[in-house]
C-alpha cells in the first residue's frame, strides 16, 4: 500500500504544481495588467513594481491552492480512469477507503501549506504592498491621478484641472466624498497639494480656499474655509481596486488583529460609558480638515470585518484540505465516460463545485459582516457543506450505489433531456 500510496501522490502533486503555477500566472497577468500604466505612463521604477509584483502572490496563493488542490486530485484520478487503473486496483480488492488514504495525506500537506500562506505569507505580503505603495506615492503621489478627468479613488472622486507632477500642486479642485454612508460632501478649492505622511502611511491633499457642500437634512450647509485636509490611502491614490479596511485587516498579524479588537472595544465601553464623547466626536468631525468620525455603529462594523479576516484565514486551510477530498469521487471516471465526455466532464464539475464554494463563501462574508451571522459560522457553512458532499459521494461509490458521479449526473439529467427531445419532437 505504501508504493500505492506514493503513486497516488504522485500523480496528485504533479497536477497540483502545473494548476498552481498556471492559475497564480492568470491572476498575477490580470493584476499586472492593470498596473502596467504605472510603468508606461507615469514612469514608476520596474524595481517597485517588481515588488508589488511578489508581494501579491501569496494574496492569490490563497485562492489557487485550494482550486489546484482539488484540479490535481481530480485531474489524476481521472487520468487513472481514463487507462482504467482505477478498475485494476478495484478488481484487486482495494477499497475506495484505501484509495482516500493517501488524499488524505495530500489534502494534509495542501492544508497546512494553505494554513502558512493566510497566517505569515499573505499578511507579510500585504503590509510589503502597502509599504511599497506607499514609497511610490510619496516619490510621485500624483502617479496615479491625471487631470482634465474625475479619477476614482476608492470611494472617493477627485478631479482637477492641472497637475504638478513635480511638486504636487492642484489647480481647481473638485472632490466628490462618499466614504460615510450618512453624509456625502461636495469640495471645491481654487489650489491644492499632494504631501504625505511616512509614519501614518497617509496620503493628504492639502485645500486652500474653497467650501464643502453638504446636506444636512432637512438643511443644505456650505462651509467656506481657507485651509481644508483630505486623508487618502495610497492603496486609494493608484487606484488598485482594493478597498482600504479590508487592505488593512488582510496585513495585520493574528495579535495584531487581536489588539485592534481590543482597542475598538475599549471605545465602544467608553462611548456607552459617557454618550455625550460619541455626539461631540460626531460635531467636531463636521469641521473642516477634521479626521472621519468613528460612531459606536461603525466601531462595531470594524470589530466584525476583524473577526470575518481571523476566521477566514482558519477557513481556507480547511477548505484545500477537504477538497481535496471531494476531488476523488469527482475525478473517478468509467471508461464509457471517459471515452465520451475525457475529463472534461469531471473538469466542469470541479470547477462548479469551486465556484459554488466561493459563492457560499463570499454570501458568508457578507452575511457576517452585516451582523446577521457569526463569523464562525457564515465562513464554515461551506466547508460543511463540501464535507457532507464529499463523505456522502465517497460512500455511496465506495458501496457501488454509485458508479461515478459523472455517471450519477448523466442518470440524474437523462430524464430532462429526454422530455426536452420529447417536446421538440412534439412542435417538429
Amino acid at each position: 500500500m505504501k508504493i500505492l500510496s506514493r503513486y497516488i501522490i504522485k500523480e496528485a502533486a504533479a497536477y497540483f504544481v502545473v494548476s498552481l503555477i498556471t492559475f497564480t500566472g492568470i491572476l498575477l497577468t490580470l493584476r499586472m495588467l492593470r498596473l502596467a500604466s504605472l510603468i508606461i505612463n507615469k514612469g514608476v521604477e520596474l524595481k517597485q513594481i517588481a515588488i508589488v509584483f511578489f508581494a501579491i502572490v501569496p494574496a492569490f496563493m490563497e485562492v489557487a491552492i485550494p482550486l489546484a488542490t482539488m484540479l490535481g486530485v481530480m485531474l489524476a484520478f481521472g487520468r487513472l480512469s481514463g487507462d482504467s487503473e482505477i478498475i485494476v486496483m478495484r478488481s484487486s480488492g482495494i477499497s475506495i477507503t484505501q484509495l482516500v488514504r493517501p488524499i488524505l495525506l495530500f489534502g494534509l500537506f495542501c492544508g497546512t501549506l494553505s494554513f502558512a500562506v493566510t497566517q505569515t505569507l499573505s499578511p507579510w505580503g500585504f503590509r510589503v504592498l502597502s509599504r511599497t505603495l506607499f514609497e511610490i506615492a510619496r516619490s510621485k503621489s500624483t502617479a496615479g491621478l491625471e487631470p482634465g478627468v474625475f479619477n476614482k479613488l476608492g470611494d472617493m472622486t477627485l478631479y482637477t484641472e492641472k497637475i504638478d507632477y513635480e511638486t504636487g500642486a492642484l489647480e481647481r479642485v473638485l472632490i466628490d466624498d462618499k466614504r460615510s454612508k450618512d453624509e456625502r460632501k461636495i469640495i471645491t478649492a481654487k489650489t491644492g497639494e499632494i504631501v504625505s505622511n511616512e509614519e501614518e502611511r497617509t496620503i493628504t491633499l492639502r485645500l486652500f480656499d474653497g467650501q464643502i457642500h453638504e446636506e444636512l437634512n432637512p438643511k443644505y450647509v456650505i462651509t467656506a474655509y481657507d485651509t481644508n485636509s483630505v486623508e487618502l490611502n495610497s492603496d486609494e491614490i493608484f487606484n488598485t481596486d482594493s478597498q482600504s479596511r479590508g487592505a488593512s485587516n488582510r496585513e495585520l498579524t493574528r495579535p495584531q488583529l487581536e489588539a485592534a479588537k481590543d482597542k475598538f472595544r475599549a471605545m465602544i465601553a467608553d462611548y456607552e460609558a459617557h454618550p455625550e464623547k460619541e455626539e461631540a466626536g460626531r460635531l467636531t468631525a463636521k469641521l473642516p480638515g477634521q479626521a472621519p468620525f468613528l460612531s459606536k455603529k461603525d466601531l462595531q462594523r470594524k470589530i466584525r470585518r476583524l473577526n470575518v479576516e481571523e476566521v477566514r484565514r482558519f477557513s481556507m486551510p480547511y477548505a484545500s484540505f477537504i477538497l481535496a477530498l471531494m476531488a476523488l469521487p469527482l475525478g473517478i471516471q468509467l471508461p464509457r465516460s471517459q471515452k465520451t465526455w475525457g475529463a472534461g466532464l469531471s473538469a466542469a464539475m470541479g470547477l462548479g463545485v469551486f465556484v459554488i464554494y466561493y459563492g457560499l463563501l463570499s454570501t458568508g462574508v457578507a452575511l457576517a459582516e452585516g451582523g446577521r451571522l457569526s463569523p464562525y459560522l457564515a465562513l464554515w457553512i461551506p466547508n460543511i457543506v463540501v464535507t457532507i458532499i464529499a463523505a456522502v459521494s465517497i460512500w455511496k461509490i465506495g458501496t457501488e450505489q454509485w458508479q461515478s458521479m459523472a455517471q450519477r449526473l448523466e442518470d440524474s439529467l437523462r430524464p430532462l433531456v429526454s422530455r426536452i427531445q420529447a417536446r421538440r419532437a412534439a412542435k417538429a
